[in-house]
């Protein structure tokens, strides 16, 4: 396991992700006994540096911390930038554009029942609070750490389904799937979790979507045989929404994976690690009803 962070060049050099350091003998000896140290060595200008060896055990849990870090700071600058345009007096607004009719109390009293049936077309917007959202997703599939180094990245397909509870918030859940190098690696997942709409700018919509949900990952693990656990793990992404009309739309989204998973042994006795990161980049165009 250790073999992946630490290989040894020279007598006396460390090789640390893609970094040298030179260190003692007995120093590069012992890392080969630990889990965690904190190392005093010297990079290839002589300097003295301070890094921290980690084992794979340990990487895989600095990856999933990384991993949320990241996410929060995806949700802080699409914050930031939404309170900054309105700061900025922008037409970024706090109701949708659905929530308009609501505000013309003369057009009400001059005809309430032409008014309903507006009201009605009108909750029927995308992600309008009771609307039925699906869509068709497809595009790349860019595959992250371990992964990333077997096998290759590919387009993915995947169908989703929105429904809105209120301005704000939408139930989302979706089933995706992907393969990649020529089937050895292939991934199905069912997720679901929530739709956070951030704000509406004419008929656009930037939002923030996280949950949880179940991945297949399929390893090709000889000629005959194949490894397919089912794990648990997170999703969290922003997106972007584009309402054509009152029943299609259009857009994109940038969503984060994280499986939970580990070593597994098969039926013959090979061991395979499962489990994994990657990163969906996605086009999506669907309708309201």
């Amino acid at each position: 396991m250790l073999h992946r962070l630490l290989r040894i060049r020279l007598p006396h050099q460390v090789s640390l992700n893609k970094c040298h350091f030179y260190v003692s003998r007995e120093t590069r000896n012992r890392l080969l006994c630990l889990d965690t140290a904190v190392i005093l060595g010297y990079n290839k200008y002589g300097m003295k540096v301070l890094f921290m060896y980690l084992s794979s055990r340990d990487e895989k849990l600095m990856k999933r911390v990384e991993f949320l870090l990241f996410s929060l700071v995806i949700i802080g600058f699409s914050i930031l930038g939404i309170q900054s345009a309105k700061a900025q007096g922008s037409t970024w607004s706090k109701k949708p554009t659905w929530s308009a009719v609501q505000q013309q109390p003369q057009y009400i009293q001059k005809d309430s029942s032409r008014v309903r049936k507006s009201l009605l077309k009108r909750d029927s917007s995308p992600f309008s609070p009771g609307s039925h959202n699906a869509s068709l997703d497809i595009g790349q599939v860019f595959l992250m750490g371990d992964l990333a180094e077997s096998y290759a990245d590919n387009l993915g397909l995947q169908l989703h389904y929105t429904y809105g509870v209120s301005d704000i918030f939408g139930f989302d859940t979706s089933i995706g799937y992907s393969s990649h190098t020529d089937g050895d690696f292939s991934m199905l997942s069912w997720k679901s979790g929530v739709r956070a709409n951030l704000a509406w700018f004419d008929k656009i919509i930037p939002y923030v979507s996280f949950g949880l949900g179940f991945y297949r990952p399929s390893y090709q693990i000889s000629k005959n045989a194949t490894m397919a656990p089912i794990l648990f793990g997170l999703h969290l992404g922003p997106g972007v929404t584009l309402n054509l009309t009152d029943q299609l739309f259009f857009g994109t989204s940038l969503t984060f994976h994280d499986i939970f998973g580990g070593e597994r042994e098969s039926a013959t006795g090979i061991v395979q690690d499962v489990g994994g990161s990657y990163t969906s980049f996605l086009l999506h165009a669907g309708t309201s009803f």
